[in-house]
């Protein structure tokens, strides 16, 4: 991931809205999780999370954020484009059908986002309820 790249998001304060965004920066390597409270040395083989990236997001527009407070939940998802190294004819066919696939599952990823941004009202709503 690089600044530059398009991401778009949809949170929980602003629910069935997308907001165009852009990566802006990529934060440095931070080593978290090494060391429980307990002072335990961990062991990677018994973590069974993924790792996360942090990076700054900001809005392709003005006004994107407006109506969501500081501090709420979102969920995004950043892009690729290889549509100048497809149009430049310098790839190869293995190449060049590896980049369309690539280009594809950016497409059902925004898909399942503008998917996630019209359930999430009511996953809030009806599922997150107390015990």
């Amino acid at each position: 991931m690089k600044p530059g790249m398009v991401a778009e998001a949809t949170c929980v304060s602003k629910p069935m809205t997308v907001i165009p965004m852009v990566v802006t920066n990529v934060q440095d390597l931070i080593a978290t999780g090494q060391v429980r409270a307990s002072d335990q040395l961990i062991d990677a083989q018994q973590i069974a999370r993924p790792g996360t990236l942090t990076v700054y997001l900001e809005p392709l527009f003005d006004n994107g954020f407006e109506g969501i407070p500081p501090g709420s939940n979102c969920i995004a998802n950043a892009y690729t484009s290889n549509y100048d190294r497809l149009d430049s004819g310098d790839v190869g066919g293995l190449m060049w059908l590896a980049l369309h696939g690539i280009d594809a599952v950016g497409v059902v990823h925004a898909i399942v986002l503008r998917i996630q941004a019209l359930v999430l009202p009511i996953q809030t709503l009806v599922f997150s309820g107390g015990h």
